[in-house]
C-alpha cells in the first residue's frame, strides 16, 4: 500500500473481531505502524466485538464521531 508515499492524514478504522478474509485486524495495526514509521499522520480506532460490519449502535456512534473530529481537524478550513 506504498506507506511511504502516503502524504495525505489517514484515518484507519477496524472491528477487533473482524473474521473476514483478507481484511483482519493485524493487516490494520501492520498498515498503521508502516504509515507512523514513515512518518505520516494516521490514527487506528478498533471497535470492540466488531466483525466485518459494524452492529452495536455504541460503535456506528464512535465511528461517526471518530469521522467527524479526522475531518474538522484534517479537512475543514484547509
Amino acid at each position: 500500500m506504498n506507506a511511504d508515499k502516503v502524504k495525505t492524514p489517514i484515518l484507519l478504522i477496524h472491528g477487533e473481531a473482524d473474521n473476514n478474509s483478507g481484511t483482519f485486524p493485524v493487516q490494520s495495526e501492520r498498515y498503521y505502524n508502516a504509515l507512523k514509521g514513515h512518518g505520516a499522520t494516521t490514527r487506528l480506532v478498533f471497535l470492540p466485538h466488531e466483525s466485518h460490519g459494524y452492529a452495536a449502535r455504541e460503535s456506528i456512534l464512535h465511528t461517526l464521531y471518530e469521522q467527524h473530529e479526522w475531518l474538522e481537524k484534517y479537512v475543514k478550513n484547509r
